[in-house]
């Protein structure tokens, strides 16, 4: 692993940390957004951006909101829906004078609709037709991704999620990946520290999985192993203010959890996450999978252990269910929802056995544990 600099000066002069290859371009700033409409301008794109509503009021995206061609998208209050990447085709289709490229500025939520409309505007159906694993769809507008909240890796993954109508599950699929990443720990400095500490919380489920995975890549797993050192190291503080020798190791961590999401495969918290996820649609998916962590501690007792350090490092009360609705009412279609993402009990369980070990009953208890709590 190389060692993380420890200043953003000499962030951008730092040496390819992973492994695993990645088509996506990966550029890296201490410049701001300078970097990217310089960018623009040498490359000749014409941009439309699509931002999160939350970073108005930092001065640093500025030059964004002064952008006449731009979508706002309130991340704060949900998950990117189907119908939200619909309205943004719409919008690109209707646009006359047309864009080379679609620039994703915020979290994951904001980069993944960039990069969910990108790849919809040029295929015909609703985006909720494309939720899945390799459909067929051609490559659409390219995708920039410039990251304003470090550890959600969703500058790298070629996947899109979206909550649909009928479930969370995103568009998995190598056209979706973005061409280029700007990567500059500095844009992560306005960020709240409740999404400072959950996002990177996530980050480290990400790595965690991986790295215990039975169906992941080789080169996945060692990606996996640096990102989750790297995560470790910056979930043992505390996160309340934003420092930037810890902001560096979160965007290479980041880094890492989208190489190594490239050819591997998260497992049983995430599976849980989403059965959360669709039967409580303001549950964020960082605060999700830390509920399905907190009650995998026969399963994962490392990652349980963990966690439970993480907290009492950053003087933070576990999330309850509760406090989102959830209750003995939800454990059916929970069940139900995350039974349907065989792959990710694939990943824990291995290939020939998943099924006998991720029984409805198995997960029914598991989901009474979380309610519980």
């Amino acid at each position: 692993m190389i060692k993380a600099p420890e200043s953003l000066r000499d962030f951008p002069r730092l040496e390819r940390w992973w492994r695993v290859d990645v088509p996506t371009e990966v550029i890296l700033s201490d410049e701001g957004l300078a970097r990217l409409f310089e960018l623009l301008r040498e490359r000749r794109k014409k941009a439309f951006f699509v931002v999160d509503e939350a970073l108005e009021v930092q001065p640093a995206f500025a030059m964004i909101f002064e952008q006449d061609r731009k979508f706002v998208f309130n991340a704060s209050y949900s998950e990117v829906r189907t119908g939200d990447v619909d309205a943004l085709v719409d919008i690109l289709r209707a646009d006359r004078g047309g864009c080379d490229v679609i620039v994703g500025v915020g979290g994951g939520s904001t980069m993944d609709l960039a990069k969910a409309a990108g790849i919809c505007v040029a295929n015909p159906l609703r985006a909720q037709d494309y939720q899945g694993y390799g459909l067929k769809m051609e490559r659409g507008v390219d995708v920039w991704a410039v990251p304003a909240l470090n550890g959600t890796g969703a500058e790298i993954t070629p996947i899109a999620v979206m909550r649909g109508p009928e479930k969370k599950l995103g568009i998995n699929n190598a056209l979706v990946e973005a061409r280029l990443a700007i990567i500059d720990p500095g844009l992560s400095a306005g960020a709240p520290s409740f999404n400072r500490f959950y996002t990177m919380m996530d980050c480290y489920f990400h790595h965690y999985e991986i790295s215990k995975s039975k169906t992941s890549q080789p080169q996945a797993i060692l990606d996996a192993l640096d990102g989750l050192h790297l995560s470790r190291e910056v979930l043992g503080c505390d996160l309340a203010e934003y420092d930037p020798a810890r902001a560096v190791k979160s965007a290479m961590a980041s880094v890492l959890g989208g190489t190594s999401s490239v050819g591997g495969r998260v497992g049983v918290p995430h599976a849980l996450s989403y059965g959360l996820s669709n039967s409580a649609p303001f549950l964020p998916h960082s605060v999700a999978v830390t509920l399905s962590m907190l009650a995998l501690e026969d399963l994962y007792p490392d990652g349980y252990d963990d966690t439970l350090d993480f907290f009492a490092a950053n003087h933070r009360s576990l999330p309850k269910a509760r406090d989102y609705g959830l209750g003995e009412a939800d454990v059916p279609q929970m069940t139900k929802t995350a039974l349907g993402m065989e792959k990710l009990w694939q990943s824990c369980f291995g290939l020939e056995c998943w099924k006998k070990k991720a029984t409805p009953e198995y997960v029914e208890s598991i989901y009474r544990r979380i309610i519980a709590g």
